[in-house]
């Protein structure tokens, strides 16, 4: 069977719905996926190209190829990729510290896109590159990236809902005396000229961060967290703020001569497989250089 192929069988239920209210129901696609699908004709009834206001029958089979055409502007670059897991929809990618996870104007190489259009291209894929969650350049972990449009729009479908579920690892400055707390503060932009790029703020969105203490050091603490929320720099902030920032974070911290990095980590994540419904969930252990840090303090 064609892995870029989504099947619906006619149900009793069906009979003369429009197959617009099946997409709408049993098949949710975007307006957007849909318009695209109806311009490049791909869907179909029985092998044949289909509207959506087609009326189902008994025996109906409907087909709809997810394979769209569309020019990825990402330069491909031969980059080693460590991949967690990948099926027809989705990929779960181990990324490093020190590589960012999308383009931007001044850098346009070396970045998670690049390694990835690159993987697609070999394997003769050209779809766009869409991640679900995004990692601090510093950051390392795991990242969840889109292979279609249709897996894009379910799975940040999920996410609106709260069913993925993402965990950190985090060394921090300072003895954490709580054994688990739920920090519940607003993040929004920094102020102008400010060394910081966003700040606990009264006036800014809603952002909720659980913590647990795994274990205690001298002047350190290890944590595990769970976000609600997914603001821009949202763990790194709350725990500044808490005044227990992350060891090496030298933007909402200090640098640290014993790791050159924030030492963060995306360790584990978990959410529904977009055609299955099947619960996935990954896990990646610390990297060496925190693996590292954890043997220093």
């Amino acid at each position: 069977m064609d892995e870029n192929l989504l099947i619906y069988v006619f149900d009793p239920q069906d009979q003369l719905v429009y197959l617009r209210d099946v997409f709408k129901k049993k098949l949710p696609l975007s307006h957007a996926l849909l318009a695209r699908l109806k311009t490049q004709e791909k869907i179909h009834v029985n092998g044949m190209f289909a509207h959506t206001n087609y009326r189902l029958q008994p025996g109906d089979v409907v087909t709809v190829d997810l394979n769209l055409a569309e020019t990825n502007p990402i330069l491909p670059q031969d980059i080693p990729l460590e991949i967690v897991y990948q099926d027809a929809d989705v990929m779960v990618i181990n990324k490093p510290a020190g590589m960012a996870v999308h383009p931007v104007k001044a850098k346009a190489e070396g970045t998670l896109a690049n390694a990835v259009t690159h993987y697609w291209q070999q394997q003769g894929r050209f779809c766009l590159f869409r991640p679900v969650n995004r990692l601090d350049k510093g950051t390392s972990g795991l990242v969840l990236v889109a292979q279609s449009q249709y897996a894009h729009q379910a799975l940040f479908r999920q996410q609106k809902l709260g069913q993925i579920q993402r965990r950190y690892l985090a060394v921090v400055e300072g003895v954490v005396e709580k054994d688990q707390e739920r920090i519940e503060l607003p993040i929004g932009r920094s102020q102008p000229g400010s060394s910081v790029f966003r700040q606990v703020d009264a006036a800014g969105k809603p952002a909720v961060t659980h913590y647990t203490v795994i274990q205690r050091y001298p002047r350190h603490t290890l944590l595990s967290l769970r976000l609600e929320t997914g603001r821009t720099h949202q763990i790194r902030v709350h725990l500044a703020h808490l005044g227990h920032p992350v060891c090496g974070d030298s933007v909402y911290g200090q640098a640290s001569p014993l790791i050159a990095r924030q030492a963060l980590h995306a360790a584990w994540t978990s959410f529904l497989q977009p055609r299955t419904q099947t619960r996935l969930e990954f896990a990646v252990p610390l990297p060496p250089d925190i693996q590292h840090l954890l043997t220093l303090i």
